[in-house]
């Protein structure tokens, strides 16, 4: 196989053998897993598992109705989509990081992670944190991740998770619906009309500050940073102050 296509599409954040899977694909048009083996020199248990990731990344599809399991590459112009999709991310994402520039001893941690099964993960790790304050939309949430709402209504039940955090979500009769499942439990919520619209979410906790879209291509920014933290959190409570308080 063409060595420099291999080393190119690692630069994109394919692996060797994923790049040597999706070129196999792009060569065959279709394929199965046994003719990709033959072109490849990889065994069929691991071309499934390495399928199976292409597929979660959109950049390979199984073709449906068909005796024999057969695949074929997505077209190469989706790599690119996506990766200028990223650039335009993080190009959002440079007036936060170069904010944080700390001319004392301790510097900002940042870490980024893209998909919806990172952005789940993290959720999960924050939920564990003390006296959370969420700016975000219920309803986006649901959309994205259906049933999310019930699953941590129960955790906090459960007592799975502190209690007492405060939910921030835009006014609307959707929104307020959905958070009712958390004023249930014992956590506070307050709608705000400046929200409506709102495309990203905001956590704060501890020393913390997350960032989360899930627009096409979700990601998640989490920022480790005392001074950054303490110098935001006093817009959150003009925010939460000017909030609407509903009740049960």
């Amino acid at each position: 196989m063409d060595q420099d296509l291999i080393k190119l599409l690692e630069t994109t954040g394919f692996t060797e053998k994923e790049a040597q899977v999706y070129l196999a694909l792009v060569k065959l048009g279709k394929g199965n897993v046994t003719e990709i083996s033959k072109i490849t020199k990889l065994k069929r248990s691991i071309i499934y598992v390495i399928l199976e990731g292409l597929m979660k990344r959109g950049y390979a599809s199984e073709l449906p109705a068909l005796k024999i399991n057969t695949y074929q590459a997505t077209d190469p112009t989706v790599i690119l989509s996506q990766l200028k999709n990223v650039a335009k991310n993080f190009s959002e994402m440079l007036p936060i990081i170069r904010t944080l520039g700390n001319k004392g001893k301790s510097r900002p941690k940042i870490t980024y992670h893209e998909g919806r099964e990172a952005i789940l993960k993290a959720w999960e790790i924050m939920g564990n944190e003390d006296d959370i304050f969420y700016i975000y939309s219920c309803e986006r949430s649901e959309q994205h991740y259906p049933g999310i709402t019930d699953k941590w209504a129960k955790g906090y039940n459960k007592k799975l998770y502190p209690l007492g955090n405060r939910h921030l979500i835009p006014n609307s009769e959707k929104e307020s619906a959905i958070a009712q499942k958390f004023l249930t439990v014992g956590e506070r919520v307050r709608l705000l009309d400046d929200l409506n619209g709102i495309n990203m979410d905001f956590s704060l906790f501890s020393n913390k500050i997350s960032i989360v879209s899930l627009e096409e291509n979700p990601f998640i920014v989490v920022i480790e940073s005392e001074e950054l933290v303490r110098s935001i959190r006093p817009i959150f409570e003009i925010a939460w102050a000017k909030g609407k308080e509903i009740k049960k």
